[in-house]
């Protein structure tokens, strides 16, 4: 049964684009051989010889992770101080930059999966569902316990499912707005301040609109837009997550993606994707292209490099209030793993005092680590922890399903409003169709992960 069950799961996941959600942005490298730091050996070495240690049977514990780069060598350096604490624990950190999400599939089915592995936001949910993760609960409360309080609340929110804690975060990230200072005192307008609304971005972007600039650059993708609906009313899917009728063709999503067919068409002070084809490669934000810049915190060490003189804000709010969402990593526990005590004495420490490494690269949810490198007293980083709390649950997390179906029929809308420049896409029609295809999807979808 639990084969099948697993073959079930390597078939569905085919369909599904894994999500690599935060503080990511280095470079992939094409590593897909175990990465064993040199401090495993060399605590290893020392622990054969000290006969205080010889009573610990020895225990090698596998990571799984996407990590490349700079992010790699963070968890290398955690890795290496965990194994001076635990020598009797060699941890094997095996980075597949290139196709994570299938290896991991391939593993599950095989039945030899990493001992903890990365986990993407918009795939925790799916993971779940199928039985891949160990309940983190009882190790929480258990021998080696976590503080639960020293960590954002909605961050382990994310991987708290029913009465279960399943994922522990790695690092996040909000959205904001960037604006460039140089620009705004150029044009003779005020900096944004937290409690602007979405008209006054408007404005503001019209304000700084030229013929060589655009008011903002957006992302533009389906989790970036949430934030938009939500503060017009709207949503993409039920609170329970079975079902986007009446809510993906809600009257407050509707007035939110006319809102932003507004930006991108008629005022013309977003570009649209295919405006931003031409610009490939190029940050509009650090080429002042665009005054403004709605998104992550991963470009932000790059501003800073650069000299930029910019500052960061909230997202606005709109007449149902002030909304985020935000972009995840996480690690969870295999739940077929056989040194289940020995991962979370790694996973506890990773995810703790580990973070205090994480921290001075990405943004932490683990209090203690963002207080001890001053996070909150950047002045760029201070609106991406007030976001933390207007953060709502993003739908692939409430439906393991929702990302490869209705999403999939969501995002067809945005890619209709971009693809039509002079603003007349009928979008309660296509919200309708979408939302009427979606819920067709998702219902089969469901019965077939069932």
């Amino acid at each position: 049964m639990k084969k099948m069950i697993w073959l079930k799961l390597a078939v569905f996941a085919m369909l599904l684009v894994f999500l690599v959600a935060c503080g990511n942005d280095e470079p992939e490298v094409a590593e897909t051989t175990p990465v064993t730091t040199e401090a495993a050996t060399e605590a290893n070495t020392e622990a054969e010889d000290d006969p205080a240690d010889e009573v610990l049977d020895q225990v090698t514990i596998r990571i799984g992770t996407w990590d490349s780069g700079g992010g790699l060598e963070r968890k290398e350096e955690i890795a290496a101080d965990f194994m001076e604490l635990y020598p009797h624990i060699t941890v094997i950190i095996e980075s597949v930059p290139d196709g994570f999400g299938e290896r991991l599939l391939t593993q599950l089915a095989a039945n030899d999966a990493p001992d903890l592995f990365q986990i993407g936001d918009g795939d925790v949910a799916m993971f779940q569902s199928r039985g891949a993760f160990a309940d983190l609960t009882p190790f929480i409360n258990g021998d080696n316990p976590m503080n639960l309080d020293d960590f954002f609340g909605p961050m382990l929110d994310i991987g708290r499912i029913g009465d279960g804690i399943y994922t522990l975060p790695k690092d996040f990230s909000t959205i904001v707005v960037y604006y460039n200072r140089d620009i705004f005192e150029e044009a003779g307008v005020d900096f944004p301040t937290n409690d602007w609304t979405w008209e006054d971005f408007r404005e503001t972007a019209l304000a700084l609109t030229t013929e060589d600039r655009w008011g903002s650059a957006w992302a533009g993708g389906k989790r970036w837009v949430l934030p938009l609906v939500y503060a017009f009313g709207g949503d993409v899917v039920s609170p329970d997550g079975s079902t986007v009728l009446g809510y993906m063709d809600s009257e407050g999503t509707i007035a939110g993606l006319e809102f932003l067919n507004q930006l991108i068409n008629i005022d013309g002070v977003v570009p649209s994707s295919v405006e931003l084809q031409a610009f490939q490669g190029v940050n509009l934000f650090l080429s002042e292209q665009a005054a403004m810049n709605v998104h992550g915190i991963w470009s932000a060490n790059q501003f800073v490099e650069a000299g930029m003189n910019f500052g960061t804000v909230m997202l606005p709010s709109g007449p149902e209030g002030q909304f985020g969402t935000i972009a995840y990593a996480g690690y969870g526990m295999w739940s077929g793993s056989p040194n289940q005590e020995e991962a979370w004495l790694f996973l506890n420490y990773l995810t703790t005092e580990g973070q205090r490494i994480m921290a001075q690269h990405a943004l932490t949810a683990y209090i203690p680590a963002s207080q001890a490198v001053g996070q909150p007293d950047i002045p760029h980083v201070g609106a991406f922890l007030e976001m933390v709390e207007v953060m709502r649950m993003f739908p692939e997390r409430l439906n393991p399903a929702y990302g490869s179906t209705a999403g999939r029929q969501f995002e067809s809308v945005l890619e209709e409003i971009h693809l039509t420049p002079d603003g007349s896409a009928n979008i309660r029609e296509l919200l309708q169709e979408a939302a009427e295809r979606g819920q067709e999807e998702l219902e089969e979808e469901m019965r077939f992960m069932n």
